[in-house]
Order: C-alpha cells, then sequence, then structure tokens
C-alpha cells in the first residue's frame, strides 16, 4: 500500500499503472486518484465532520458531501445520534470552543469514520482498502461490503484482508505466503484448486458452524 501511494519507491522490480512505471507519475496527481484506508488509521482530536470531511480537503465543508460518504460507511446513524451530531468534538482530550465535552468512538465506529474519510473521494480511480471492517461483527461487515461494492462500481477496488469471506465477491483474488504469491483466480477457481486459499477459507467456514454432538 506504501508503495502504492509513493511513501517510498521499488528497491527491485516496477509498479506501473496505465503502463506507467508510478516513478514517472507526478505524485500529487497520482495520489489524488487513490482513496486508501490504512489498518492503523489516524484518529483526529476535530469534529466528526471534520474528520470525515479531511478525506477530500477542499470539500471540508460539504456537509451533504461528508453525510453521503458517512452513509456510505454506514456510520451516519452513529454520527447524527452524539450530542451535536457531526459537530461533535470526538476526543476526550480537547472541547470545542464553546467548552463542550468531546465524545469517543468504539473502535469499530472509528474504522468506518476512517472509510467514510476515504470515501470523500468520489472521484478517485483506485481505493485500496487494508482490514476495513476488521473492528465489525459478520452482519456489519457484510453490509459495509456490500454497500461498498455498490459505491466503488466501474472503479478498482483492492482490498487487503485475513477475513477470507469478505474477500469471495472479488474476480481476482491473490493470496501471499511469506511474501510471494502463491496462487491467484477466482473463489470457485482457488477453491477447486485445493491450495492455501482453499485450506484458510475452509478453517475460517468451520469456525461458524456449529460443532456436532457426539
Amino acid at each position: 500500500m506504501k508503495l502504492l501511494c509513493r511513501f517510498y519507491d521499488p528497491q527491485r522490480g516496477t509498479i506501473t499503472w496505465g503502463g506507467v512505471d508510478l516513478r514517472e507519475l507526478d505524485v500529487t496527481a497520482l495520489r489524488a486518484r487513490i482513496g486508501v484506508v490504512f489498518q492503523e488509521f489516524m484518529t483526529y482530536d476535530l469534529t466528526a465532520a471534520e474528520n470525515i470531511g479531511i478525506g477530500q480537503v477542499r470539500h471540508l465543508d460539504d456537509r451533504s458531501r461528508i453525510v453521503a460518504a458517512a452513509r456510505t460507511a454506514r456510520i451516519d446513524d452513529t454520527v447524527a445520534a452524539l450530542p451535536h451530531g457531526y459537530d461533535t468534538v470526538l476526543s476526550r482530550t480537547h472541547t470545542d470552543d464553546g467548552e463542550r465535552a468531546g465524545v469517543p468512538l468504539s473502535g469499530g465506529q472509528w474504522q468506518r469514520l476512517a472509510l467514510a474519510r476515504c470515501l470523500m473521494r468520489t472521484d478517485a480511480e483506485l481505493i485500496v482498502l487494508d482490514e476495513p471492517t476488521s473492528g465489525l461483527d459478520a452482519e456489519g461487515e457484510h453490509r459495509v461490503h456490500s454497500t461498498l461494492r455498490r459505491h466503488t462500481e466501474g472503479r478498482t477496488r483492492l482490498l487487503i484482508s485475513h477475513r477470507l469471506s469478505a474477500l469471495r465477491g472479488a474476480e481476482l483474488i491473490v493470496t501471499l505466503v511469506d511474501g510471494r504469491i502463491a496462487e491467484q483466480g477466482s473463489h470457485d477457481e482457488l477453491m477447486d484448486a485445493g491450495g492455501e486459499y482453499a485450506r484458510l477459507f475452509r478453517l475460517q467456514a468451520g469456525g461458524y458452524q456449529d460443532a456436532r454432538v457426539r
């Protein structure tokens, strides 16, 4: 992810976008084409609206766009229910100018807020998501991914996850073992191949099945 965002350049090999080496592209222009949610995302001592809006700073004052992003990330109801809605400071450390105490969010709520921040970039051609729903339960994860599929239709979505149920609908799944590509294909192709992906998928799926009492 950091290589894609040009935080670093490859020491060997290349990453290309439309056949062009990323190192030949303007960094600012490249990053404008990407929306990212890192696994270790940032939380800011700002209002809920500001925490979302900084995903696209030029639209920081566009409340309708911020609310739309929150709805897509399924965090709108949570934010709207805060003491001052989108103007609630999300921190116990600071208060706003009116000396109103801030409100902290749970880990899963912060995760969806970070996702909303990424979704402010409605013109991003590539959406990169690193474990974006790890703090959610199975139902919440399913709902978020279903919404994301509709929202990012026509754009490229790169999802990194150890929770294989989230990857099942991907057009292409790439399995990494010790930092190298071990296999790639659709879910059905990889399950038929019986390799590492199939082993891990069955292992995780088994955890959701009721154990038989003997």
